[in-house]
């Protein structure tokens, strides 16, 4: 590996050699350990002529400024949970106050401390410097970047030794806030190229950039309202995950996607040579789930589907992730450089900035992605967040170095969207409603779960506002139970036959109930038994 020129500087791992040899030998460790050598490489799938955004061409529109934070505010969890930090780009900070706010103030619920700053300006060096003194002094675990924060690019003289010269954003390089990180290939050109040290990550970072894909403050704020109702329980989707694989890994298959139900054992599987095709997968995207995990040639712009014997293709179109607005919340893009947030409307950003769902993304800025599924979907099984999941696969990555197929497979790995969220759910809900129930509440919940029927009993205040609408698993307004002011004091009493607001009897389930009396909120869940 040392005595390859287009290698690029890094820890090798001992005895790679020998463990290639023995892999194949103990089959058990095959459900853990990839054999890199013979996974087929994805491929820039774009129109002819098409490439990505270069170094080059981003620093130009988006050159290096004067550094600058402000710390916007501190709030204070239990002690039960980690210390965080949000950063938001300061030009867009003020309009998406109401949205951050109430992100942190969930994270307090779920009893992480939350460190909330402003920044403007700057270099990767300095960010990360800037990180580097959080996880010194305040021991953060992790953070999320909101807007456009600067990006850390790195560059690989021949990619997997034939693909040519390569360069991407890489936010392994905030995350892993203790390695050395070189520039000796083309010495003070603005992009990285070597990793030395200790080269584990420390921290996991989550991106929300919305490059190319809309007004970045619009669709943050949806983005903001999205991810409260689903720690509320109301964008909860199916515990359902589709596993889609193209032509060129079905032999990886089966094992990828037992990996994925290790999360979700209700899997819809599909790979079939000749029905992977992209009209079938508009087709099951329009099914409600809450993952899907997509193996796919790629490129920022769209996935393409082989078929007819490998000879033709179709393509689903990034922007169709947009339009079509598909019931999912969360994607792991095994798909080349879909994650690539550098190139205006990228695939992955547009999943995750959709109107209704999408939430939490995973895939890469480069020609890569993901393996060793196993180490990522079994925390995710644990309960940890999206963030502690991929710092921790990342960590089995480069525990004890990294090849260099290893390093062009996995070293544009994002995170893209809050990396505190849970795909197993948060409950809070549950939590908030429970809370209220211990103090001098107003709503008493008679007969839950039932098959018949509940009751809501209410405490009412003179002229008091009153709103009570119930919602399905999707988040949809499914009945408006009362909406008025209560002009004098009363015992109020609201019975539902578990009907929506054209009378028809609703399936069996779990409901959302959302109450909203004199401007105090009250949620939670309501069991229908068949």
């Amino acid at each position: 590996m040392g005595s390859n020129p287009s290698a690029p500087r890094l820890n090798t791992k001992k005895g790679d050699e020998m463990s290639k040899i023995l892999i194949p030998i103990f089959i058990f460790s095959t459900l853990f350990s990839a054999d890199y050598s013979n996974i087929p490489l994805l491929k820039w799938a774009g129109p002819e002529g098409t490439r990505p955004k270069t170094y080059e061409e981003w620093i130009e529109q988006n050159p290096y400024t004067e550094f600058q934070c402000i710390l916007d505010k501190v709030v204070y969890g239990n002690g039960r949970a980690g210390n965080v930090a949000i950063l938001t780009e300061q030009s867009i900070a003020g309009a998406l106050t109401n949205g951050i706010n109430q992100l942190i103030s969930n994270l307090q619920l779920e009893n992480y401390t939350v460190l909330s700053y402003q920044i403007s300006g700057g270099t990767p060096e300095t960010l990360r410097t800037f990180l580097q003194n959080l996880y010194n002094n305040n021991n953060i675990e992790g953070a999320l970047f909101i807007g456009n924060l600067p990006v850390t690019w790195f560059e690989i003289a021949n990619d997997y030794n034939q693909y040519g010269y390569a360069q991407f954003p890489i936010d392994l390089f905030y995350m892993d806030l203790n390695g050395t990180w070189l520039d000796t290939m083309n010495t003070g050109n603005g992009k990285y190229d070597g990793h030395t040290g200790d080269i584990n990550p420390e921290i996991y970072v989550g991106r929300l950039m919305t490059t190319g894909i809309g007004t970045d403050t619009v669709l943050l704020k949806n983005y903001f309202r999205k991810n409260n109702a689903y720690r509320y329980d109301t964008l909860l989707l199916q515990h359902r995950a589709l596993v889609f694989c193209d032509d060129d890994w079905i032999p990886w298959a089966p094992q990828w996607a037992n990996d994925v139900s290790v999360l979700y054992p209700d899997t819809m599987n599909y790979w079939h040579a000749e029905t992977t095709r992209a009209s079938i997968y508009r087709t099951k995207l329009n099914t409600p789930e809450a993952w899907v995990a997509l193996f796919a040639h790629s490129w920022p712009g769209g996935h393409q589907f082989r078929y007819n014997n490998g000879n033709s293709w179709d393509t689903y179109y990034s922007y169709e992730y947009t339009n079509q607005d598909p019931p999912a919340n969360f994607y792991n893009h095994f798909a080349c450089s879909f994650a690539r947030y550098t190139d205006n409307g990228y695939g992955g950003g547009r999943a995750i900035f959709n109107q209704s769902y999408g939430l939490g993304a995973v895939g890469s800025t480069k020609t890569g992605s993901m393996l060793e599924f196993y180490y990522f979907y079994y925390p995710l099984s644990q309960h940890k967040t999206l963030g502690q999941a991929f710092k921790d696969w990342f960590t089995h990555i480069t525990s004890d170095g990294v090849t260099f197929d290893e390093l062009c497979w996995h070293y544009g790995m994002t995170l893209l969207g809050d990396p505190w969220l849970k795909p197993t759910g948060h409950g809070l809900a549950v939590a908030e409603y429970k809370k209220t129930l211990a103090g001098n509440s107003p709503i008493k919940i008679i007969g839950n779960p039932s098959r018949a029927q509940v009751i809501f009993q209410l405490k009412i205040e003179p002229s008091s506002s009153i709103r009570l609408n119930i919602y399905d698993c999707l988040g949809k307004k499914v009945k408006k139970l009362i909406d008025k002011t209560i002009l004098s004091q009363n015992d109020y009493e609201i019975i539902w036959h578990f009907d929506d607001d054209a009378g028809r009897q609703l399936p069996a389930g779990v409901y959302n109930v959302c109450a909203e009396i004199a401007g105090r909120k009250f949620m939670a869940k309501l069991v229908h038994l068949k």
